[in-house]
C-alpha cells in the first residue's frame, strides 16, 4: 500500500472513531439536591450504550437533557464534534436525538398510533392527520411483529 492510501486509511479509521454524540461535565442541581455532577458521555456511530446505575444516580436527569427536557446548569453537549444548545425537546429532535422513556404508558387516553407520533404528528392543515398516522403506525408495529391495531 503506498503511503497516500495509508494515511487515507489511517484518517478514515479516525474520523470513524469520532465520537458522534459528546456531553462533557455535565452538571444539574434542583432545590439544593445534586442531581448530576460533571457526568460525561460519548457516543461513536454504530455503539449501542446502556445507562445505568443506582436510583438518584442521575441516568434521568442525563437523558432528559440529551433530549432538551431539561436545561445543563453546566457542561456542553456536542454532535459530529460541534457545540449544540438542546433547550426544548424540538430542538433536540432536529439534531435527531429521541428517547423512549421507560413508562409503558405516555398517554393512555390516546391510541397507539397518537402516541407513537406524539409530539410529532403528521398534520393536514392545522389539525393532526390521524387516518395518515394509523396506516404508518401500522407498517410500524407490522415491522416490530406487533399484533395489536391502533385503536388499542
Amino acid at each position: 500500500m503506498t503511503d497516500d492510501r495509508q494515511t487515507m486509511t489511517a484518517e478514515r479509521a479516525a474520523a470513524d472513531a469520532a465520537p458522534l454524540l459528546e456531553m462533557r461535565h455535565i452538571s444539574k442541581h434542583f432545590a439544593g439536591v445534586r442531581a448530576l455532577v460533571d457526568a460525561h458521555l460519548s457516543v461513536v456511530a454504530g455503539e449501542v450504550h446502556a445507562v445505568m446505575g443506582e436510583n438518584g444516580a442521575g441516568k434521568s436527569t442525563l437523558i432528559k437533557i440529551l433530549a432538551g427536557a431539561y436545561a445543563a446548569d453546566q457542561g456542553q453537549v456536542f454532535i459530529a464534534g460541534k457545540p449544540v444548545r438542546l433547550n426544548s425537546p424540538t430542538a433536540a429532535m432536529a439534531m435527531g436525538i429521541a428517547v423512549i422513556y421507560q413508562e409503558l404508558s405516555l398517554s393512555p387516553n390516546l391510541t397507539v398510533a397518537e402516541n407513537i407520533y406524539l409530539g410529532r404528528e403528521i398534520r393536514r392543515g392545522l389539525s393532526a392527520d390521524r387516518k395518515a398516522m394509523e396506516a404508518r403506525c401500522g407498517g410500524i408495529l407490522e415491522s416490530l411483529g406487533a399484533a395489536f391495531s391502533s385503536a388499542d
